[in-house]
């Protein structure tokens, strides 16, 4: 019979940033308790409709029931930083800067603005291009907005997420029993959040399908970029009107600025990248899984050249990998690949059904290593250790 449960647990809190965490962290399992499961599949969701509740429901009932696994699905920090699963547009104070300054530019009366209130300045221009010879029809107002996640949460990036499914990982193998294989399948940044759990505890990683993650930290999804340039590294973009571009961020406590004890260093960043020689090199000596990655040459999200850098160092360390470049409209079948974009449009349940079985017949590693890996990290040694079923981040500055 097939059982869903979900769990409530305690997880990390930002160690990075010194913040408690407020909410628990909720995952679920599918499996069939009249069978001997043979692995634990974690199917990882990234920023789009794959983080719908009743299509992961219905996904993982498919796997169970196709390959006798058990299938888990986190509900990750921050997974709920869009319109679809729940985020809400407020403006933060760079926004409201970016709104005030704007109006002000065509004239338009500035007050403390919500969301709602955008439709007030879109008839505003209306107006003013109707009377003003000056204001030409295509002008437009160019604004910054920031999505506010559920459970008020916000964008740590990568490390926060990747304890998550590891400690939810961890928690199943506890009430379970473990001694199977454990297999992460996830697309665009859940892909990426497999490739980065293989990265902090290599120990309990068995094998990666991932399509079209991006290998090097997006600078775009770290939240800060609109210091930078609102209008080139923004997140989301929304068409709000002929008259309103809309540039969204996920509220982020990351920030540009060197002095604060927030500044996303180079360290920050060299912890959250899969394209990391050293990095690489010391979680190979930790056992060398399978890699399976799905990638477009025409990917503007996540380049193709470093996931190809990637696996060519993955290959040369001596992991198992398979890296399938598409390339061409003559690839795409319209089952697993349906366009040449970000994604390739592609389905996770062909997918998963694809090449799960010959990860399945994979000799599991040996576990026995020391369940502790640490990175140097210019001024940073990041240190990942496991501890009573839990992942536990331990970082020390260099003097």
């Amino acid at each position: 019979m097939l059982i869903n449960k979900t769990y409530f647990i305690d997880s990390c809190d930002d160690i990075e940033l010194n913040i408690k965490r407020e909410s628990k962290l909720e995952y679920k399992i599918t499996y069939d308790d009249s069978k001997q499961m043979k692995a634990v599949v974690c199917i990882i969701p990234g920023f789009g409709e794959d983080t719908n509740s009743d299509y992961k429901r219905h996904l993982a009932e498919i796997i169970c029931s196709s390959f006798d696994v058990l299938v888990l699905n986190v509900e990750y920090h921050c997974i709920g930083a869009r319109l679809n699963n729940g985020a809400k547009i407020t403006f933060d104070n760079i926004d409201k800067f970016i709104l005030e300054h704007s109006c002000k530019a065509f004239g338009i009366n500035w007050k403390d603005f919500s969301y709602d209130d955008l439709k007030y300045i879109d008839q505003q221009m209306v107006e003013l291009k109707s009377i003003n010879k000056n204001i030409y029809s295509q002008s437009k107002i160019r604004l910054s907005g920031s999505f506010e996640p559920t459970k008020n949460e916000y964008q740590n990036f990568g490390i926060m997420q990747a304890t998550d499914i590891s400690n939810a990982i961890l928690h199943v193998e506890k009430n379970m029993g473990g001694g199977i294989p454990v297999i992460l399948v996830g697309s665009s940044h859940g892909g990426y959040l497999a490739n980065l759990c293989a990265k902090i505890c290599p120990w309990i990683i068995d094998g990666i399908i991932d399509n079209s993650s991006y290998a090097l930290t997006p600078l775009a999804y770290l939240g800060f970029a609109k210091e930078i340039d609102y209008t080139r590294y923004y997140e989301f973009y929304i068409k709000y009107s002929e008259n309103i571009d809309l540039f969204l961020f996920t509220k982020s406590f990351w920030t540009s600025n060197q002095y604060s004890p927030y500044y996303f260093s180079n360290a920050r960043k060299s912890i959250r990248d899969i394209l990391n020689y050293d990095h690489l090199k010391l979680q190979s000596s930790y056992g060398k899984i399978p890699y399976i990655s799905y990638h477009s040459v025409y990917d503007t999200i996540a380049p193709y050249k470093d996931k190809e850098k990637l696996y060519e160092i993955l290959n040369k360390l001596g992991f198992d990998v398979f890296l399938y470049e598409i390339n061409c409209e003559k690839q795409i079948d319209g089952r697993l690949i349906k366009n040449l974009d970000h994604g390739l449009g592609m389905s996770i349940k062909t997918l998963i059904k694809k090449h799960l079985p010959q990860i399945l017949q994979k000799p599991l590693k040996d576990k026995t290593c020391k369940k502790e890996i640490s990175y140097k990290c210019d001024d940073l040694v990041y240190t990942f250790k496991e501890k009573n079923n839990q992942i536990i981040l331990n970082i020390i500055k260099l003097n």
